[in-house]
């Protein structure tokens, strides 16, 4: 058993018990645990020491204290947090699926009505967080969860305190950790202080555009080539690199890639209902189907209401 457990398991002071570590990335390490008391699986994610130190604890709590008021279907909750010494962590329910970065990795570009209804959940998500003043900053799909084909963001809070850490420095200034620059907005990329819920919007339509299409809008062999062809070049539709895919999801998403915060959607909100509803776009023979099924049950119900 490493250090870093022996650690975590001395702050969780046996709430929680540490079962064994999952996948983590370069600014934390995840474990699985037991809640001891109920019995049930959560994940502990802890930050590594160097986002630690520069994050510190006083700004982790205020940050883990705005993100658990956050109550939404598609938002994955916080059910606790901790400081204990150098080591920050928190406390998230475990999700029986896959991250929307796994799955597109097993099967490429997935399903339109598939991709529009992770649209749409994740958009609404944001809606409601941004509406309650917190910007995610690191929408992406490794933040993204799938349990029973419905999305859940992850991680609010931890992108924000981690770039206010940074002091606003661009991602290419020397000691300035990357993060996931692919999903950045043009003016989060060059280091703008004043980043609202546009840049949210646009890693939206980044993950989007990857969803629907199977690759990134944008590509560069490094660093810098990938920050420049965010912020010069224009993607190509996404209709034009798969047919099939309906001309207002694609707009939805152009929309939403704009380079400029001006022209995107304005709210998340406004993002959300300029998509189509995932029925619609099913193959006709099942929407047939589920509508067959909704006039049934409508009959049934206006049947009811008719009896004595």
């Amino acid at each position: 058993m490493d250090d870093l457990r022996n650690r975590l398991e001395t702050a969780l002071g046996g709430t929680y018990a540490v079962e064994r570590e999952l996948t983590g990335g370069a600014a934390s390490r995840l474990f699985l645990a037991a809640e001891t008391a109920l019995n049930r699986k959560v994940v502990v994610k802890v930050l590594a020491a160097e986002a630690a130190s520069a994050v510190g604890a006083a700004r982790f709590k205020q940050e883990m204290e705005l993100t658990a008021q956050l109550q939404h279907p598609h938002i994955l909750e916080v059910l606790t947090a901790g400081a204990r010494d150098d080591l920050l962590y928190y406390v998230m329910p475990y999700v029986a699926g896959e991250s929307l970065r796994r799955r597109l990795e097993r099967q490429g570009a997935l399903p339109v009505a598939d991709a529009v209804l992770v649209l749409h959940e994740v958009a609404d998500a944001l809606a409601f967080a941004h509406a309650h003043g917190i910007v995610h900053r690191d929408v992406k799909p490794e933040n993204i969860l799938i349990q029973g084909g419905h999305a859940v963001i992850m991680d609010f809070g931890v992108a924000r305190a981690l770039l206010a850490a940074r002091g606003g420095r661009r991602l290419t200034d020397p000691g300035t950790t990357v993060g996931t620059v692919g999903y950045m907005a043009p003016e989060q990329a060059a280091g703008d202080r004043d980043i609202d819920a546009r840049a949210d919007i646009y890693a939206l339509g980044v993950v989007g555009y990857e969803m629907l299409t199977g690759a990134p809008p944008f590509t560069g062999a490094t660093l810098q080539a990938l920050v420049a062809a965010h912020q010069t070049q224009l993607p190509v539709p996404p209709h034009n690199v798969r047919a099939e895919i309906p001309s207002d999801v694609s707009a939805a998403v152009l929309m939403a890639l704009a380079k400029d915060p001006g022209a995107r959607f304005q709210t998340a909100a406004d993002f959300r209902d300029a998509l189509p509803g995932s029925a619609e776009l099913l193959p006709r023979g099942r929407r047939s189907g589920l509508q067959a099924l909704a006039a049934s049950f409508a009959a049934l119900a206006g049947f009811r209401r008719r009896r004595p």
